[in-house]
């Protein structure tokens, strides 16, 4: 579901525009943190623990397949499926905040307005508050540099972050997109 549309909005992802990296991560850090606390439609959800099952499925036909990119490079896709499946079923539970599923956070969809507040366009990613967090750290980080992730964070509220759920995000989504996990997976 698309946000108001000021005529004058910079699209994140656009390398020609000089944009404030700083102010552009707090702003996107707030956008989402605004965004987590609305509550959820009940329709596309599906949590974390699902998301690694999924992970799992798709790499099971392919115990052979190696990276041949990313951090993981050399590595076998089963191999880091079984590590992210581990990783998440040894996450304590808790609540967490649930949003519409779409596999990935284009800052093509991320608008800063004139007065520095930011919208996110349409849905975020998948299930869980920390896949939202990922993408868009990954994002900044490709955008502007590793150091822009710290204030990103801070102005999402760090009390609301838990950091191995974070890296365990990051570990999901980069085998997710390496495998091809590409369309939305509805919640029984």
């Amino acid at each position: 579901m698309a946000g108001p549309t000021d005529p004058e909005g910079i699209p994140l992802s656009d390398p020609t525009v000089p944009i404030d990296p700083e102010q552009a991560a707090r702003a996107l850090g707030r956008a989402l943190a605004a965004k987590h606390t609305t509550a959820p439609s009940t329709d596309g959800r599906v949590d974390l623990a699902l998301f690694a099952s999924v992970v799992w499925a798709a790499t099971e036909a392919e115990d052979d397949a190696i990276f041949d990119s990313g951090p993981y490079l050399d590595r076998s896709h089963h191999e880091m499926a079984c590590l992210a499946v581990e990783t998440v079923a040894a996450l304590p539970e808790t609540n967490t905040a649930e949003v519409a599923i779409t596999l990935g956070l284009d800052l093509g969809m991320v608008e800063l307005q004139r007065d520095g507040s930011m919208i996110v366009m349409g849905d975020t990613v998948v299930g869980d508050r920390h896949l939202d967090l990922a993408r868009a750290a990954v994002a900044l980080a490709l955008r502007f540099g590793p150091a822009i992730v710290a204030p990103f964070l801070d102005a999402y509220g760090l009390d609301d972050i838990d950091v191995r759920r974070l890296d365990t995000c990051q570990l999901l989504g980069t085998v997710a997109e390496e495998v091809g996990v590409a369309e939305p997976v509805d919640a029984p």
